[in-house]
């Protein structure tokens, strides 16, 4: 058994027991849809692969699908710049690197990500609150305002950051 994806919609037929005396048989068709997984059994003719049979049945021509192949993926080795690879060990405990979805994110860069959001954020933060002042939304202008903005926006560019940044990586 192996899996296949379908690569377009495409109808298969198979044949059925109906049970009934007067019709034995029934004719009906399977629709795939495309990026559907098949678990199937490639079947040979001449010792070159001729079709997958489905569920022991129906019949699903090679030009329907493509076989997954799986490989396992080493996240010790690295390939350099040469194209050979290279082996190197996990980083340690505490030596200044987070795991982060497969990828390997420095702390320095991480705290300069943070700084970053909180920066840009405190800026719109006071931006937003001055603009507030002068179009008469915010009746009484005082600095209070303006620095309750600003760490509104702060703590905003920092969730930002929190949230969306971090998986994104710089080269």
């Amino acid at each position: 058994m192996a899996d296949f994806v379908a690569t377009k919609e495409f109808k298969t037929p198979y044949v059925i027991s109906t049970g009934q005396p007067h019709r034995p048989t029934a004719i009906k068709t399977k629709q795939f849809q495309k990026g559907d997984i098949i678990s199937g059994e490639m079947k040979t003719s001449k010792g070159k692969p001729a079709f997958v049979l489905y569920k022991g049945v129906m019949v699903i021509p090679l030009t329907c699908i493509r076989q997954v192949i799986t490989k396992e993926i080493n996240t010790n080795t690295t390939s350099g710049a040469d194209g050979d690879t290279k082996t190197t060990t996990p980083p340690k405990e505490g030596s200044g690197s987070i795991k982060v979805v497969g990828k390997t994110v420095n702390t320095e860069e991480k705290k300069k990500r943070y700084l970053d959001g909180i920066i840009v954020g405190a800026l719109a933060g006071f931006g937003a609150t001055y603009y507030a002042e002068k179009k008469g939304w915010i009746p009484m202008p005082s600095q209070k305002n303006k620095i309750i903005g600003a760490v509104v926006g702060a703590l905003a560019g920092f969730y930002a950051v929190y949230r969306f940044g971090l998986d994104k990586t710089t080269k």
